[in-house]
């Protein structure tokens, strides 16, 4: 489950469980339990045609000595089903907004007062695939909108397991791990209530420091959210740049 460059995210956990005081060994293999819980998880959110979800983020910048920099923030994702959503992401460091109104995708940013454009398909899915294709845009918490449907990611998984229960701030939880190629990721997701994803750690194995992601959810379901949460519109004295295409080496020209 893969988040987000753009937010500039990429995260690290080695995953060892303890019992009777011994690190146990993960499993190479997908526990289908583990499996059945995830997709379980995307049923769930299939359920829902709007949401609202915060989450508070921890993200890891790896200097070229190899000393690693943490740093917080928030990302706050509001979509509609099926052609519609504004993400909003926020620290010290930086400040951009996402928005797609069926039609156009526009990426801006508050603090430089620049904002930029591409034309979109009609649904999330899709706009989402052009986006890392086209612009090399991997957009935070994507895979909410995929799991269950897009059935190659179930296919990207080489081993996952259950870890065992565990609280996420007051939330009783399931805590899973799992592992693709250049990506580990753990979630922990919601007993007590509707399955839903409390808490996202990603690990970026490619890189030898495993800068680390971790994102705390915070859902909530509005009967209804109107198109103006989605319509762009660039106030005063900000300038429309180009956004570039990556070529096929994924490297912008």
């Amino acid at each position: 489950m893969i988040l987000a460059r753009i937010a500039s995210g990429c995260a690290a956990l080695l995953v060892l469980t303890v019992q009777s005081g011994l690190a146990a060994q993960p499993p190479s293999a997908v526990d289908p339990d583990a499996m059945d819980a995830l997709n379980k998880m995307g049923a769930e959110l299939r359920t829902h045609q709007t949401f609202d979800v915060k989450s508070e983020v921890t993200r890891e910048d790896v200097l070229g000595d190899g000393q690693k920099l943490q740093y917080s923030g928030t990302v706050e994702v509001q979509a509609r089903r099926p052609n519609g959503f504004k993400i909003s992401m926020m620290s010290d460091q930086r400040n951009r907004e996402l928005y797609y109104d069926g039609k156009t995708v526009t990426l801006f940013s508050p603090r430089l007062g620049y904002y930029a454009s591409f034309p979109a398909p009609d649904t999330i899915a899709k706009t989402l695939q052009r986006a890392k294709d086209n612009y090399g845009i991997e957009l935070p918490l994507a895979d909410l909108f995929a799991w269950g449907v897009d059935k190659s990611l179930e296919a990207r998984v080489l081993s996952g397991f259950k870890v065992g229960p565990e609280h996420v701030g007051e939330r009783k939880c399931t805590h899973y791990a799992f592992r693709q190629k250049y990506v580990d990721w753990q979630v922990w997701i919601a007993d007590d209530g509707p399955t839903l994803p409390c808490k996202l750690i990603v690990t970026n194995t490619d890189d030898p420091a495993l800068p680390q992601y971790v994102s705390v959810l915070h859902w909530a379901f509005p009967a209804s959210l109107p198109d103006s949460v989605f319509a762009f519109a660039a106030p005063p004295s900000t300038k429309k740049i180009v956004i570039a295409k990556i070529d096929a080496g994924g490297k912008a020209p």
